[in-house]
């Protein structure tokens, strides 16, 4: 894998204040004399860290993103891939998606869609959620084509859809973690999470928080996925 570069973005704190974060990409390059247009694999590594004397381990949010995409890279570097597959962990997700926004304005190559994980830690809830930007929906068979029985696989297109399961109307999942930076740029996306998570944010996400069992069967679920694109690319129609 070639590991591309550690971007530095600024950061606007306030009228009088600046700070700096840093993305780290790599790149999977096409193995194919054709490819098609690339996909990006993003999942953001920044959390709320500590305040006084409280900290926060931030084990779902976003370890649990994080982990898996570097999973995922070390798998689909033994394939050959019919596309380049783009990996930016970002930084500066918790104030305001600042890591890609950065990362997607700045894109120097046609990206066919963007695959978002966020908080992957699948608990009690059994329920692991792809929600499709709308309007770009040719991937759902192949994607459930992919689902297992250890967890229940719910796809979704809108904002009524995935509140009926979670039963939240205060959270805009379109806009609540780095896929809303791509689609802001006309990059489709598919966003991988759990959903809500009653540990989100407090000292408490912790890895004795998650089924690891339930997640690694996400993880390798997602990655069969992301390797059924790479193979034989579906066509855009976005």
């Amino acid at each position: 894998m070639e590991i591309r570069a550690i971007s530095t973005l600024p950061l606007e704190l306030g009228i009088f204040s600046k700070d700096a974060g840093h993305n780290i990409t790599a790149t999977l390059p096409c193995t194919q004399p054709r490819c098609d247009k690339a996909i990006v694999i993003s999942a953001h590594y920044d959390h709320l860290g500590t305040t006084g004397q409280r900290h926060y381990p931030g084990a779902n949010d976003n370890a649990s993103g994080v982990a898996a995409m570097l999973h995922m890279a070390r798998q689909l570097s033994k394939t050959n891939r019919a596309r380049d597959i783009l990996f930016v962990a970002t930084d500066a997700e918790e104030r305001g998606l600042h890591g890609a926004k950065y990362y997607a304005k700045h894109l120097t190559q046609e990206v066919e869609l963007n695959i978002n994980l966020d908080m992957l830690g699948i608990n009690n809830n059994n329920r692991l959620f792809a929600l499709f930007s709308q309007g770009f929906k040719e991937y759902k068979t192949e994607l459930q084509n992919k689902a297992q029985s250890q967890i229940k696989l719910t796809i979704v297109s809108s904002q009524r859809q995935i509140e009926r399961y979670t039963n939240n109307p205060r959270i805009d999942w379109h806009k609540a973690s780095d896929h809303y930076a791509f689609y802001r740029q006309g990059i489709p996306y598919i966003y991988f999470g759990m959903g809500e998570d009653k540990h989100h944010h407090t000292t408490r996400d912790t890895l004795d928080n998650m089924d690891l069992n339930k997640y690694q069967a996400g993880v390798n679920l997602i990655n069969d996925f992301i390797l059924s694109l790479t193979r034989s690319p579906l066509d855009s129609t976005s």
